[in-house]
């Protein structure tokens, strides 16, 4: 099924997708679809549980940095994600598409934010404990909007960029976060 919705996604917002062609993408009648689904949304749901784990666990490496990273790793983790991403981007705009007039949709994009400021909060409170992170900033805002920026940075400049914009939009965002994060501790 995710193959399918990923064929249709090349030229086709996920709003314009009909259930039938859902359906017949995927070699299955219509019937059969509402077997296995209460409707796309809730498709689009279980469809988009992979993509966001691709996110989500490229962002664990991020967090499992320790005292001694450089600003190389840090670049390292943010590729990591920025490719992960990239791998999943027709699904991930799809889901950001469905979450704002589909209430499943937009409660699991929120729980993919709160997972990755979560885990972001985390390593922030950690390497503040540790030395490696500014004391003085607020870990949770912090996270929050790192979090919200990554995404939509993914999502609208990384994404289609070519080779050379995207080394120069990572350089960027590594800048941003290293200088919010970590310079001058060192």
């Amino acid at each position: 099924m995710l193959s399918a919705l990923e064929v249709m996604l090349e030229s086709t917002r996920f709003t314009d997708i009909r259930v039938e062609h859902l359906a017949r993408e995927a070699e299955m009648s219509r019937a059969t679809f509402y077997v296995y689904f209460e409707d796309k949304g809730t498709f689009l749901s279980e469809v988009a549980e992979s993509a966001i784990g691709t996110v989500v666990e490229a962002g664990r490496y991020w967090w499992s940095l320790g005292p001694d990273l450089t600003k190389g790793d840090l670049r390292e983790a943010l590729e990591r994600i920025a490719d992960a991403y990239r791998s999943q981007h027709r699904t991930m705009a799809a889901v950001i598409e469905a979450a704002s007039y589909d209430s499943l949709i937009g409660e699991r994009f929120a729980d993919l934010m709160k997972e990755a400021s979560d885990g972001l909060a985390a390593y922030i409170r950690t390497g503040q404990r540790e030395g490696f992170i500014h004391a003085d900033i607020d870990p949770d805002a912090s996270a929050v909007w790192l979090a919200y920026m990554a995404e939509r940075g993914f999502a609208k400049l990384v994404t289609p960029a070519d080779a050379a914009a995207t080394e120069s939009l990572m350089a960027t965002l590594t800048d941003l976060v290293w200088n919010a994060l970590h310079a001058g501790l060192r």
